[in-house]
């Protein structure tokens, strides 16, 4: 048990016999022994009271050890809570399969792909996207010159102030209509990790997209390396992170159903590092979140899938390539393809 929490056996009740008289009268001997038994009695009950608040605090002890913020969990942290990733067996897995979906949604986004212009071109010092004279569109030159930003920068100085990974994402976001109702980006809003009744991990995503729909759902979640803590192998390039992220979402799903019982529950995410763009999806079953409401789940566990496959820190689509672009580009299509059937549905 950790020295912090440690609780000690609260002192037996013990009686003290005053010697102001030499001698006691028998009547007074036996009375004392007439009162052990019940004395003994009750101190069985608070060896067994203090037992039992031992075994309590050595739960709330497991909950306390849990970082406070999902920016600080590692990987030992959610193995408490029995959550891994998984490669997906394909990109189906996790990126929707779409029913009718037109060649016209990827038409509308082939203007992006600009099949010519690749890592070596948006990464030169000197680019300037009005020196190329097929990309005349003010949208494609925004996005372009906000991608070319981030190569400039590079992956050596992931995390720091002068990368430009938030305004390329936003702009991403936008260029496929994931903030067009009914659904909408929420940026940085604090979500809370609630474990056994109590507001235990707080969350703060970079960007939210939600659906509109009766009560208002977070369907997906987007981070870029700008917000993830420790960005190293050593950490899973930031899962740690992106996995609580993902409960906080569904945890906030939840508590806007009011008394309703939990319901499976599935959530998007996308991380993205420097250029490089990697998607998640999880499936969270009911029977997780009621195991949730009793403390760290025992029994109940949590796969996410992972697409593509490989977790390296260059291991994403690249944005930076045109077949990066285009995978990007046309997966976050699907995404809100899908989440606006679900919206009819519900």
């Amino acid at each position: 048990m950790n020295g912090s929490t440690k609780k000690y056996l609260p002192d037996l009740p013990i009686t003290f016999v005053s010697r102001k008289r030499t001698l006691e009268t028998e009547d007074a001997s036996s009375s004392a022994t007439r009162q052990q038994p019940k004395r003994l009695a009750r101190g069985d009950s608070v060896i067994t009271e203090a037992t039992s608040n031992l075994r309590l605090s050595s739960s709330s002890s497991d909950l306390d050890n849990l970082p406070s913020s999902a920016s600080l969990f590692k990987t030992r942290d959610i193995e408490e809570l029995r959550v891994s990733f998984e490669p997906a067996s394909a990109e189906n897995v996790v990126i929707p399969d779409v029913r009718d979906f037109l060649a016209t949604n990827v038409q509308k986004l082939q203007k992006y792909i600009l099949p010519t212009l690749d890592a070596t071109a948006i990464g030169n010092p000197t680019f300037d996207v009005e020196n190329f004279s097929d990309i005349t569109n003010d949208k494609v030159q925004t996005f372009v010159t906000k991608l070319h930003e981030v190569v400039l920068n590079g992956v050596q100085v992931i995390g720091t102030d002068e990368t430009f990974t938030d305004t390329l994402v936003d702009n991403l976001l936008r260029i496929t209509k994931l903030d067009c109702f009914p659904l909408m980006i929420r940026n940085h809003p604090l979500n809370k990790l609630y474990i056994d009744g109590e507001p235990m991990v707080s969350s703060n995503p970079e960007f939210v997209v939600r659906k509109k729909v009766g009560k208002k759902k977070l369907a997906m979640l987007v981070i870029g390396d700008k917000h993830l803590n420790n960005v190293t192998s050593a950490n899973g390039y930031g899962e740690p992170q992106i996995a609580v992220e993902i409960l906080a979402c569904g945890s906030e799903n939840l508590r806007s159903l009011g008394g309703e019982r939990p319901t499976d529950q599935k959530i998007l995410a996308m991380r993205v590092i420097s250029t490089y763009v990697t998607f998640y999806k999880a499936v969270i079953p009911a029977k997780y979140w009621e195991a949730l409401e009793k403390g760290l789940p025992k029994d109940q566990s949590l796969k996410i899938q992972r697409w593509p496959a490989r977790n390296e820190l260059t291991s994403g689509f690249n944005l930076a390539q045109p077949n990066g672009r285009r995978v990007v580009l046309i997966a976050l299509a699907k995404i809100r393809e899908s989440l606006l059937q679900e919206v009819e549905r519900e």
